[in-house]
């Protein structure tokens, strides 16, 4: 079959884009913005970008109605469908290239996203010629163009809206089926007060916990860290971590110790949302007056990463964990060695509640979360009945964990947001009897699931936000139980 005279002037035509492209593909952001056009320019990529997948999926759609012979006559669409999704995938990769060039991105990510776009503009242009050689080898390259399309439209969903963006309220059973592991998603603010997600206010926090760890991470990590993480670093700045936060971007330190009216960071959260300079970027929540506070107390107490939570006066209050002393000194001394060396072998921290080591320990996990899991908790059974409270925010454990968790008989306080525990899991739990505060945020946990919670007397906070629990489940877990 002949290809008409069009199609083939408009495949030399993409062939010589493809050749004009390459060598801007080879030259990757360098995290440093190139002027105003090129950025305007460059931001219509979102708008465009939807074109090709658009006809993409037409063309998948004309193909497969016309295999039935009522409509048969769908296929001669295709071809010029197909022809409108080459060109369109090409202006997107262009204009995915520029907002990526001069907007001052860079990293892992932007880069595997920008190779996507591009493979699959080359990938359309295959299936375009292929159409008119073969049908089969045709059919193969339009299911490997939807495949490498599914795997680009995920790189971009991550690049705005975070790493977990496909799989964030991926049911539980399927994550289990496809071992997804547990993710940490982003929570929404309940209210000005409480400014930072319920994992790092809401949940019960020990004395031992630093002011950044408690207070300021989590607004990092909730406003900031799409744009500035290890696979995304807007302005070469990154703020996943302490150590980044300091290390500061491509203008230099963003945070000066003591002088929080000298910090660009401080700066910037403050400006008006129309400067050009203003933080959080491209429409994403601001922060708040709370947040903006935090931050500013914690740069005016010497940006330290150890001071303690508790030190720092003024910022808006955290509860108070309640834990009363509980009667285990003996067990405690005589296994001060195992306890270091259960935190040398699994990598997580285990920190006495209070100044008095003999009052329990706080299993700690927010340096490290990947590295606690089921094993693990089965592991730390030995010395289950020294641990009181448990911050196991963003690990991998699961139900089976739950089940080594419930010999940790005084247990008091439990954090699993953000895990994989379900509500097949979960009910295992009520058997804490000193069971006080228990956080579910984000997990896979219905109405069924804490039913057997709802009705332990002990039970004084229950965190539900971002379950399959109803809307009363909900109003009950914001409230303390008398």
């Amino acid at each position: 079959m002949r290809l008409r005279p069009r199609f083939v002037l408009l495949g030399i035509g993409a062939a010589v884009l493809l050749i004009v492209l390459w060598p801007l593909l080879h030259a990757a952001p360098d995290g440093l913005e190139h002027g105003d056009l090129s950025q305007f320019v460059g931001r219509f990529h979102p708008l465009v970008v939807h074109l090709p997948i658009a006809f993409f999926l037409l063309v998948v759609l004309l193909e497969c109605a016309g295999l039935l012979r009522r409509w048969n006559q769908a296929r001669e669409l295709a071809e010029f469908v197909l022809a409108l999704a080459v060109v369109s995938a090409l202006a997107a990769v262009f204009l995915g290239w520029l907002l990526a060039w001069s907007g001052g991105y860079e990293g892992k990510l932007v880069t595997s996203h920008m190779w996507g776009g591009f493979s699959l503009a080359v990938a359309l242009l295959f299936c375009f010629a292929l159409r008119a050689w073969d049908k089969r080898v045709y059919g193969a390259a339009l299911f490997a163009s939807l495949v490498l399309l599914v795997w680009t439209s995920d790189q971009g969903g991550k690049l705005t809206h975070g790493e977990t963006f496909m799989t964030r309220h991926m049911p539980g059973r399927l994550r289990t089926l496809l071992r997804v592991p547990a993710i940490a998603k982003k929570v929404q603010p309940m209210s000005e007060a409480a400014s930072v997600p319920p994992t790092s206010v809401n949940a019960v926090r020990s004395p031992s916990a630093t002011f950044f760890d408690a207070r300021v991470a989590p607004i990092f990590e909730n406003k900031c860290s799409n744009c500035h993480n290890a696979e995304k670093r807007k302005g070469k700045l990154r703020l996943d971590s302490f150590e980044n936060v300091m290390r500061g971007g491509k203008d230099g330190i963003v945070v000066k110790a003591g002088d929080p009216k000298h910090s660009e960071l401080f700066r910037r959260i403050n400006l008006p949302p129309e400067d050009k300079d203003f933080m959080p970027t491209d429409g994403k929540p601001p922060l708040t007056a709370s947040e903006v506070k935090v931050i500013e107390l914690w740069i005016a107490s010497g940006a330290s990463s150890s001071l303690p939570a508790t030190a720092v006066r003024g910022a808006p209050p955290l509860p108070v964990s309640e834990l009363p002393t509980l009667p285990f000194a003996s067990d405690y001394r005589p296994k001060l060695r195992l306890i270091a060396s259960l935190e040398q072998e699994l990598g997580v921290r285990l920190i006495p509640r209070s100044r008095n080591p003999e009052d329990g320990l706080i299993l700690r996990t927010v340096s490290a979360p990947e590295r606690c899991d089921d094993v693990a908790l089965a592991r730390l059974r030995v010395i289950g009945t020294l641990i009181v409270d448990a911050e196991l925010a963003r690990t991998k454990v699961s139900d089976v964990g739950l089940k080594a968790l419930a010999t940790f008989s005084n247990l008091r306080a439990v954090d699993l947001a953000h895990t994989a525990v379900t509500s097949a899991g979960v009910p295992i739990l009520a058997r804490l009897s000193h069971l006080e505060s228990l956080n579910l945020t984000a997990t896979a946990v219905d109405d069924a699931g804490v039913a057997a919670l709802r009705r332990k007397q002990t039970l004084r906070r229950l965190y539900l936000f971002e379950t399959k629990c109803t809307a009363q489940s909900e109003r009950e877990s914001r409230d303390e139980r008398p």
